[in-house]
């Protein structure tokens, strides 16, 4: 079979077994609703956080972790019904790209910072600087956070927030889409337990405000960084840097997250680190906020306990449940 054809079958799977879904320009990438339970956006239809590649077989999700590789075997645990149909499609083997596995980090070649971008420019250009200054940006923060785009190739229509480690040098860079109806963010294939976004503008003697993603991070304070998820570790490099440092830490991740802040807490705090915790209600996200709200709001962060993780603990057991 045409291994065109064979990754369209593949797609056209995928929607039929789990519904509505969204299929990314690069023709492999199928964003699904997550179909873990423990996730906080299982059975949330509009929050398409599990990504399905139909090319390698590899899945996961960027809000509870949820990953593995093999979608036969998929598709037998979480939709039965189609399985025997997956088990064809999906023994098949089909090639990964050479360009899945980049040697360094490097911004497409046609990169334009959208500061410099003016009326005169490629209409997709300017769509992603409209985009960026609609949710409340800047010319200044474009400039700060070096944000850009480009006008042809499979990164087209995503405003891309670039990082840069200690040495000023690109380590990283997150292109999120301006349309719906595509996967919302494509980043670089390398591991990102060894980024520190942006770390050239943190100073670790300061008390430094962690929140989830670059959106967040471009309405945050000064001294900040994100996690690129929700999940921070031993094995994460922000971890080790601020456990030597004796970084003190303000974590405001997103409401949905409150289990993984309080893991987090639990962890720095472990290691003789000062943790408060930041409640962004009534926010979704600290996306969602105006320019200089959170600023405004990081006096209200209390400082975390052992209790505090307790307290979360109980507020999760159902009513009627038995311990």
């Amino acid at each position: 079979m045409n291994e065109n054809l064979l990754l369209k079958k593949r797609v056209s799977l995928i929607r039929n077994a789990f519904g509505d879904s969204i299929l990314d320009r690069d023709g492999v990438n199928v964003a699904i609703s997550c179909v873990n339970k423990k996730c906080s956006t299982y059975n949330r239809k509009h929050k398409k956080k599990l990504c399905l590649r139909v090319d390698n077989e590899f899945y996961h999700c960027w809000v509870c972790g949820y990953r593995g590789k093999g979608l036969a075997r998929f598709f037998r645990i979480h939709s039965p019904r189609y399985a025997s149909k997956a088990s064809e499609l999906f023994q098949k083997v089909v090639k990964e790209k050479e360009q899945d596995l980049p040697d360094r980090i490097i911004l497409p070649e046609n990169f334009r910072l959208l500061a410099t971008i003016t009326n005169l420019d490629d209409p997709d250009l300017k769509a992603c600087r409209n985009y960026a200054l609609q949710r409340g940006l800047t010319k200044k923060h474009l400039w700060y956070f070096r944000m850009g785009a480009v006008s042809s190739g499979g990164l087209r229509r995503r405003v891309i927030i670039p990082s840069f480690d200690e040495n000023g040098m690109l380590n990283y860079f997150t292109a999120r889409s301006i349309d719906e109806d595509v996967r919302k963010y494509v980043n670089p294939k390398i591991k990102r337990t060894e980024i520190i976004f942006n770390e050239l503008n943190i100073d670790w003697k300061k008390q430094l405000t962690i929140v989830e993603g670059p959106f967040d991070l471009i309405k945050s304070t000064q001294n900040s960084t994100c996690l690129l998820g929700s999940t921070l570790s031993e094995a994460h490099a922000l971890f080790q840097r601020i456990a030597k440092n004796k970084t003190p830490v303000i974590l405001a991740l997103d409401p949905d997250a409150i289990q993984k802040s309080q893991k987090i807490a639990a962890l720095l705090s472990s290691f003789d680190v000062d943790v408060k915790l930041l409640d962004i209600h009534p926010y979704g996200d600290v996306g969602e906020m105006p320019i200089g709200e959170l600023p405004k709001m990081i006096p209200t962060a209390q400082e975390w306990s052992s209790n505090d993780r307790l307290r979360a603990l109980i507020s999760t057991i159902k009513s009627g449940s038995l311990i």
